[in-house]
């Protein structure tokens, strides 16, 4: 479709020129879900400037490798325009809807190179991830992502979501769709796991 390839051209461009983020347009949910199935450009601008850095820090800290982040940011949002006919919004953030698809583009990724934990996080793309000195100082970021990546799939995304993009656990409860007493305790477990793992 046209105002796909368009809307995707769009993105890339945001990519390459990461201008300094414009005003909120939609401040409401499901306000900003109709504006972006109306294929409305600044609907997806707001999507963009709000959730790329998040997407972006999400892949980077399951893969180690700022490329592959890139990558997977890129191909998450192509992926929302292609697929925003087939959202139906009930309530749900917009952005638990990104992160899923963030999440498949990651897991495929993996798949696809084969990898079983994250790689060792590259210099150039630890500068990129905001959240990770607060619970590693720049000595230990290798450590960290190599005791993230050894964490089962439900606890690195709630290490992620909590830690290092710093979301609240009611936003984390609705990006991966549980209960807010699951996430606390799902911290709690994967906390204790890397203090373990950070210890050897």
């Amino acid at each position: 479709m046209y105002w796909a390839g368009q809307l995707a051209d769009d993105i890339s461009e945001m990519m390459r020129h990461k201008a300094t983020p414009e005003p909120r347009a939609f401040e409401r949910e499901d306000e900003l879900a109709s504006a972006l199935a109306a294929r409305d450009a600044a609907a997806w601008r707001q999507l963009f400037e709000e959730q790329y850095q998040r997407v972006y820090n999400y892949a980077y800290v399951r893969t180690g490798n700022a490329a592959d982040a890139d990558d997977i940011a890129s191909a998450t949002f192509v992926e929302a325009v292609r697929g925003i006919a087939r959202f139906d919004y009930r309530g749900t953030p917009v952005a638990a809807w990104l992160f899923r698809i963030a999440h498949h583009e990651t897991v495929d990724l993996l798949k696809r190179r084969k990898r079983t934990q994250a790689a060792p996080l590259d210099s150039d793309g630890a500068m990129h991830v905001r959240g990770l000195d607060h619970i590693a100082r720049a000595g230990q970021q290798r450590e960290l992502a190599e005791a993230i990546g050894a964490l089962h799939e439900e606890q690195r995304n709630i290490v992620v979501l909590r830690l290092v993009e710093g979301r609240s656990v009611t936003e984390t409860a609705e990006l991966l769709g549980k209960s807010e007493g699951a996430v606390k305790m799902g911290q709690v477990r994967a906390l204790k796991k890397l203090r373990g793992l950070l210890a050897r």
